[in-house]
């Protein structure tokens, strides 16, 4: 217990401080947790280090260089192909030492972490994504709490037949509740304080953007979990003392990302 506080202690205001000044320190630090968490996934699907993992690695420097100096769209479809193509090429030049398992593992560990937790940084740099990113912990910590406190009270339906037995129908509910909770609640509090927003419109946008990623959170927490059913591990890694691997906190905020982009985005252009 005493590890898992400090760490929260020391990581959270640096996490806090670092989204906040968005830029370039917000890209290194998207491009250091991908990389520790890519790593952890490429040793756990693969078992050990392998000399192709390099090219995910190599591909995520220059994929976060990218969409800082140059943007979103057309620069990321030419990382992506040009970094598909080489894992393709590699595949056929070393095809009697590699295994299909470690060829598609390369590809999927890079679109699974990488590409997916850029969109914090996407999100931030949109017009007012100093208000909008936090959409994307809010909706991750309110639907992991509720979740868990409405599973471990009242929870009797479980989830058997997924990657978390122990979860149930009840705590799925609770956290789709507890993370529109909190998103209203951060939206109330965004619009108080700072005055900056529209409130009525800000508030709705919070709540619903944050019941819907709740979903998708879900989702990349039982996807984690079934990554470490199926290799049989308990924890990614132990960067954070008490908490596990990078990857082990993170996996529903790489899901949460990408969605509450979209959704900013669809939602802006409605009320346009």
């Amino acid at each position: 217990m005493l590890k898992r506080t400090l760490t929260v202690v020391i990581g959270l205001p640096v996490v806090i401080f670092l989204v906040n000044r968005g830029g370039l320190l917000l890209v290194l630090l998207c491009a250091v947790m991908a990389l520790i968490g890519l790593r952890e996934l490429y040793v756990a699907l693969s078992g050990k280090h392998h000399p192709i993992h390099f090219i995910g690695y190599i591909f995520t420097v220059g994929y976060y260089g990218a969409i800082y100096l140059f943007g979103t769209g057309y620069p990321q479809l030419v990382a992506l192909t040009v970094f598909i193509i080489v894992a393709q090429t590699c595949m056929v030049i070393f095809f009697k030492k590699l295994t299909l398992k470690e060829c598609v593992g390369v590809v999927y560990g890079v679109l699974y972490i990488p590409f997916l937790l850029s969109f914090i940084f996407l999100v931030r740099e949109q017009s007012l994504g100093q208000f909008y990113v936090w959409l994307i912990f809010t909706s991750a910590f309110g639907c992991d709490t509720f979740a868990f406190l409405t599973g471990t009270t009242i929870g009797k339906h479980k989830l058997t037949g997924t990657p978390s037995p122990s979860k149930s129908l009840e705590g799925l509910i609770g956290g789709f509740v507890g993370a529109a909770l909190v998103g209203g609640i951060y939206g109330f509090f965004v619009v108080r304080f700072l005055g900056q927003l529209d409130s009525r419109q800000f508030i709705f946008q919070a709540v619903i953007i944050c019941a819907v990623t709740a979903i998708f959170c879900a989702i990349g927490d039982m996807a984690a979990s079934a990554i470490k059913r199926y290799t049989g591990l308990k924890d990614f890694g132990n960067v954070f003392p008490g908490h596990g691997g990078v990857l082990d906190r993170i996996d529903s905020i790489v899901v949460a990302a990408p969605v509450v982009y979209m959704a900013v985005n669809v939602m802006n252009w409605l009320v346009v």
